[in-house]
């Protein structure tokens, strides 16, 4: 009873709760967010998820408030008395849920839970290290096996919406961004968690297995650089008046990495991953995995 009224006391009255067991995280407001009537454009962040063409997304076992379901996630917008957006919900999948691919394979998600719980440690600490703007997270748990992320809609428009001359503008504030970003160092590679949620790119590219005991041996000196790692135009929210940025989202990939894995993908349209005639630096990246993995000898 207590975890419930904990949750509720962080949710408008209008927005039904969740049920949970346990409260895993909770964070407080962030003083640096805009209030929302600042700028009363509407926004669907994850609505401009880019999703992988093997994937049929189906609107099925869709709640009340749920507006997609990804092969990862399922994605949920509330609104209060006005109609206009206030809360904003992520939740990772249940086995009973996965989609099935077009040459009829079930998607089994790699980390899905472990990535938003990063998610979470992620914006803690880019609230608590930088000044970097990002959504503000009402709480976080974990319910039945599925983990849930919470936050206010952050105010303004996408990135990947605006014209070139506009774009110019928000890439100069974001170059500072990632310069502040990496100027933060570690001796210790992985996600901001303690686990490893390696970018998308490079995640795709290792199996369930590899990945499930990949461990990292530290470097001698703090070497690795504070990363996103999904840096896209998908992923930044501006005012679309001054064209500052209100927030940077989707931080589950985020971590101390060697600064090649942060591919500055914000710089022209299209998901975290090369495209057209961009040098594929996969293999590249593996080679640095390979050259860290912590080898294990078996006496």
């Amino acid at each position: 009873m207590s975890s419930y009224v904990g949750i509720q006391s962080y949710l408008p009255l209008e927005i039904p709760v969740p049920c949970v067991s346990e409260i895993l995280h909770t964070v407080a407001p962030d003083p640096r967010r805009l209030e929302p009537a600042d700028n009363a454009v509407r926004l669907n962040p994850a609505s401009l998820l880019v999703l992988s063409f093997t994937v049929r997304v189906f609107k099925r076992a869709q709640e009340e408030n749920c507006y997609m379901v990804a092969h990862d996630k399922k994605y949920y917008e509330f609104f209060n008395s006005a109609g206009q957006s206030q809360t904003y919900i992520k939740r990772s999948l249940t086995p009973s849920e996965y989609l099935v691919n077009r040459a009829g394979r079930l998607v089994i998600p790699k980390k899905p839970k472990e990535r938003l719980m990063n998610e979470v440690a992620a914006i803690r600490y880019v609230q608590r290290h930088t000044n970097i703007p990002t959504p503000n997270i009402r709480c976080a748990f974990e319910d039945h096996g599925r983990y849930y992320i919470i936050t206010d809609t952050v105010p303004g428009v996408v990135m990947v919406g605006l014209s070139e001359d506009q774009k110019a503008i928000v890439k100069k504030e974001l170059e500072g961004y990632i310069k502040e970003m990496h100027s933060i160092t570690s001796k210790t590679m992985g996600g901001t968690s303690g686990d490893i949620c390696l970018p998308h790119r490079l995640e795709n590219a290792i199996s369930h297995e590899d990945l499930a005991v990949l461990k990292f041996r530290d470097a001698d000196t703090p070497k690795f650089v504070f990363c996103h790692n999904d840096l896209s135009q998908y992923n930044v929210i501006v005012d679309e008046t001054t064209l500052k940025v209100n927030a940077i989202i989707d931080w589950e990939y985020a971590g101390f990495y060697p600064p090649e894995f942060d591919w500055p993908f914000y710089t022209r349209k299209g998901p975290s991953g090369a495209i057209g005639n961009e040098e594929d630096d996969v293999p590249k990246l593996l080679a640095i995995v390979d050259e860290w993995r912590m080898v294990e000898v078996v006496a």
